[in-house]
């Protein structure tokens, strides 16, 4: 994401979760790109590939290649868009959270839910699938990968 979920608890009071992973980038351009990539379906195939499938960690983000350095300004610009675009849908679709721990109490913090925002991570992932030179068989396979798990449409 490009801002902090909102997380609060008892203990220590409104802060950044410790499951926020925080990336800089010299150009804001470039920051964006990397939003956009980090929330593409591309990327979750990546993650289930590679991870515990429960934690994020810094080793996926950065084994990630975007290739950013070799990305067209055309596809930079409109990735930037729809990223935007997406971070305003995200927000638009969290719910505040409650729920109580022993170690630190009340715990209050935004829960989001992707799949409602799949059409846009959909244009991510056409977009990057030009920077790669996916066929439409790829990004075919990338944009249904897990589509009933991801989309909650099976129990």
């Amino acid at each position: 994401m490009d801002f902090a979920p909102y997380f609060w608890n008892e203990r220590d009071g409104e802060k950044i979760s410790t499951q926020v992973k925080p990336l800089y980038l010299t150009a804001e351009l470039d920051a964006t790109v990397v939003v956009a990539a980090l929330n593409s379906s591309l990327f979750y195939w990546w993650y289930v590939i590679l991870s515990d499938c429960r934690h994020l960690n810094l080793r996926e983000i950065r084994g990630f290649c975007i290739g950013i350095d070799e990305m067209e300004a055309k596809i930079k610009q409109s990735l930037s868009q729809i990223s935007a675009d997406l971070m305003a849908d995200l927000k638009h679709h969290a719910h505040r959270k409650e729920t109580s721990y022993k170690t630190t109490g009340k715990v209050v913090y935004d829960e989001f839910f992707p799949r409602h925002s799949k059409s846009i991570i959909d244009k991510i992932d056409r977009v990057l699938a030009q920077h790669y030179g996916f066929t439409d068989e790829e990004l075919d396979f990338i944009i249904n990968y897990d589509i009933k798990y991801r989309m909650s449409l099976g129990n």
